[in-house]
């Protein structure tokens, strides 16, 4: 028996669209843009696939410990680096969109890390912050 619902792409609000990584673990920078639907990560073993989902996490509020990677959030920044920056943009339209009249049509989760500190921002779709 098949779902009888039909996806008609109105609804957007949370999907991840974009991830942005400066200095995190492996990966010096990266960038990527992913589709609405299902999207896959590939590579050779040692190449940062499991860095990219660590990543989301720690853009998501997970404590390093959580990730089971990592004792301390500054153990993710790159080895000779000072800091690592992960940027996660989602989608905010439609009708579960969030505040869609300050944040516009995304919201962007940028995750600051430095030795001694840490600190999320909030962005609107033309890059100004909230808090």
């Amino acid at each position: 028996m098949g779902d009888s619902r039909v996806y008609s792409g109105a609804d957007r609000a949370g999907i991840v669209s974009k991830i942005r990584l400066e200095n995190f673990m492996c990966h010096s920078n990266l960038e990527i843009q992913l589709g609405d639907f299902i999207n896959f990560v590939t590579g050779q073993n040692g190449s940062g696939k499991s860095a990219i989902l660590t990543a989301l996490c720690v853009a998501f509020g997970c404590r390093a410990r959580g990730t089971q990677r990592a004792a301390s959030l500054k153990d993710f920044i790159k080895t000779g680096c000072s800091y690592a920056l992960v940027q996660v943009e989602l989608k905010n339209e439609g009708e579960d969109a969030f505040k869609p009249e300050t944040y516009g049509d995304s919201i962007v989760i940028e995750r600051r890390i430095s030795e001694s500190t840490s600190s999320t921002i909030l962005k609107d779709h033309q890059g100004f912050n909230f808090v």
